[in-house]
């Protein structure tokens, strides 16, 4: 299984228009980022605040009462006003640091709320071609795990980023104000972080967008999987199953050792520099202090501030990966955003049920033909039938008809306008179908019917359900119309499923529908009811059908047979038996079938009740 999201590694300028990216997702919500911000300034403060304050008790009342030998003089000089100075700051950190904690969280779910908005929308209004290409595990990786990495970042890592660099710089003065022997000492280190860091970078880049590639793929995988575990049960292949899940798990925990063993090595080599760093730093202090060139005071304050510009510097490694887990969602994700949606046009069709093919080829992406110069007409409330072997072409009809995809060569026309120049939503709210696959939400049949729309009321969707001879089960049900239904319907058999999405397309009164060998799933019985519904409902409506039983095809005004991609006949039912072409080997297909179980129909029952013989023998 390949990702097609696989590409080489892109060069650093794509760092620039990664962060742009982010950008946008915090650009609505600069407030709560300058809130944060701000909170976070002032917890710093804070923190610079807190040594001073302590400096100024040890070289001041401190020192002097350990002098004196006076414990009176230590409380008279002011000690006790500065601990409650520094109790004050303290408060004052803790409520900014639970203040800063929350404008930050908010920030991060807002953000992120809109990336899931923006990464959703775009998903649902790109092409149906796009989706042949892409594995839905792999789309739910990017909406689930990738999006969870955005969350960390604009939570804990953005406003820290931008701030870090600016408190080391504040911290550096401070060392090189307070001793700048001392302070050299402590920096001449910086050069080792900063290249340890970048080697890190690089790495941990690569090794983050390894270890997302293989979660992607296992997410693929397992989706698949238990989308068809039934044939996977009835085949008896777990076996094989599990071990092909066991090999692609086994390449996801090799992605994450190497990306554990980059970060380990950072965290462990960013330890012993700060140790050797602190080490270096209070031998040589002590001995300032010991030759009176450094007070305790200033000495101690010298040391928490080191302690202050080592924290960010090890938090560096926690902070890239924050940031590179954002990056390479953001890559992941941006790929998505910059997918072009369906092409439409803004023209609103007049759904007189008028269609039109004109010499129209079509071919998908690097394949074969699939249609050849497909020429025919459909006036106002006809109802065509197409019939042809599996893979003639007759769903991609339907399919180039609603704009899913799009045809290589000549024209389509809807009420005589061309359907490129048609509003999409315009264009499918006048049509309805009624695929051979029915797909229901795991929700209430009412839901399922109409389709979460609240502007079709219960009401509505009853009097669809009646229409098409639905109401008889759902109404048997416990809750009826509010029965929650399984995944896809499971807990419905096969037939009823069918029904529900007779009533689905009834319900918005379309002009043009289309059944998809809609009646497939039903049996004889439940078809003649279902055929009584329909006939009304298609009155003074078109209708496009593909379906195998003669019992349908045989009623239409129209039959368009296709072979090889090709339209090679047309008319009714009895002008195609009378040419004796390839319409009539399927009908003789069909009759012989019926004939060789003792039951062939009377000459004027021809092909009803039955199915069709084997398609492939035309």
């Amino acid at each position: 299984m390949t990702d097609p999201d696989d590409e080489p590694g892109r060069p650093p300028a794509l760092d620039r228009a990664l962060l742009a990216r982010l950008w946008t997702f915090l650009r609505p919500h600069r407030g709560l980022l300058a809130l944060g911000t701000a909170l976070l300034v002032a917890g710093r403060a804070c923190d610079w605040l807190g040594p001073w304050l302590i400096q100024r008790v040890i070289d001041g009342p401190l020192l002097a009462a350990i002098r004196a030998s006076d414990a009176t003089a230590v409380a008279a000089s002011g000690l006790i006003a500065l601990a409650a100075w520094y109790l004050g700051v303290a408060l004052a950190h803790a409520a900014l640091h639970f203040a800063q904690t929350i404008a930050l969280a908010r920030l991060g779910q807002a953000t992120t709320l809109d990336a899931r908005r923006a990464l959703f929308g775009r998903v649902l209004r790109l092409p149906l071609s796009w989706f042949d290409r892409k594995p839905v595990g792999e789309l739910v990786t990017r909406m689930t795990t990738d999006v969870e990495n955005l969350v960390e970042f604009f939570g804990t890592g953005a406003a820290a980023l931008v701030l870090d660099p600016l408190w080391i710089l504040a911290l550096l003065v401070t060392l090189l104000a307070l001793d700048p022997w001392l302070a050299a000492v402590a920096l001449a280190s910086l050069p080792l972080f900063a290249i340890f860091a970048f080697r890190f970078r690089e790495r941990a880049r690569r090794s983050y967008r390894e270890t997302r590639r293989a979660i992607a793929r296992n997410a693929a995988f397992v989706q698949e999987s238990l989308a068809g575990v039934r044939v996977t049960q009835l085949s008896v292949q777990q076996e094989r199953m599990q071990r092909r899940f066991v090999a692609l798990a086994g390449t996801l925990r090799d992605a994450w050792h190497v990306t554990i063993h980059h970060f380990s090595l950072f965290f462990a080599g960013v330890d012993w520099l700060t140790l050797l760093v602190r080490a270096t730093v209070f031998a040589v202090g002590t001995g300032f202090i010991l030759d009176d060139r450094l007070s305790p005071g200033t000495w101690y304050r010298f040391w928490m501030c080191l302690g202050f510009l080592f924290e960010p510097l090890r938090e560096l490694a926690e902070r890239w990966n924050v940031l590179q887990s954002a990056l390479v969602s953001t890559e992941r994700i941006a790929r998505i955003l910059e997918e072009p949606v369906e092409p439409s046009g803004d023209l609103v069709p007049d759904h007189d049920g008028a269609i039109e093919f004109d010499r129209v080829d079509f071919a998908y992406d690097g394949g074969p033909p699939i249609l050849q110069e497909v020429s025919f007409r459909v006036r106002p409330g006809e109802m065509v039938a197409f019939v042809g072997t599996t893979g003639a072409g007759k769903t991609t009809v339907m399919a180039l008809l609603l704009a899913l995809y799009r045809r290589r060569d000549g024209v389509i026309r809807l009420g005589g306008a061309d359907l490129d120049l048609l509003s999409l939503q315009a264009l499918r709210a006048g049509v309805g179908v009624v695929p051979q696959d029915v797909f229901l939400f795991a929700d209430t049949i009412l839901e399922n019917v109409r389709l979460f729309d609240p502007a079709i009321g219960e009401e509505a969707v009853r009097r669809a359900c009646e229409a098409v001879g639905a109401s008889s089960f759902v109404e048997r049900l416990p809750q009826g119309y509010q029965t929650p239904l399984g995944e896809r319907g499971a807990n419905l058999s096969a037939g009823e499923r069918q029904l529900l999405a007779f009533a689905r397309v009834l319900v918005r009164d379309p002009r043009i529908l289309i059944l998809d060998e809609a009646t497939s799933a039903v049996d004889t019985a439940t078809e003649r009811r279902l055929q009584a519904a329909v006939d009304r409902v298609l009155a003074g409506r078109t209708a496009l059908v593909i379906a195998h039983r003669l019992s349908t095809i045989r009623r239409a005004d129209q039959i368009l047979v296709l072979h090889h991609g090709r339209l090679r006949e047309s008319g009714t039912h009895s002008e195609l038996l009378a040419a004796n072409g390839l319409y009539a080997r399927l009908h003789e297909l069909q009759f012989g079938a019926v004939a060789a179980r003792g039951t062939a129909p009377s000459r004027t029952r021809e092909g009803e009740g039955g199915t069709a013989g084997d398609p492939n023998g035309i």
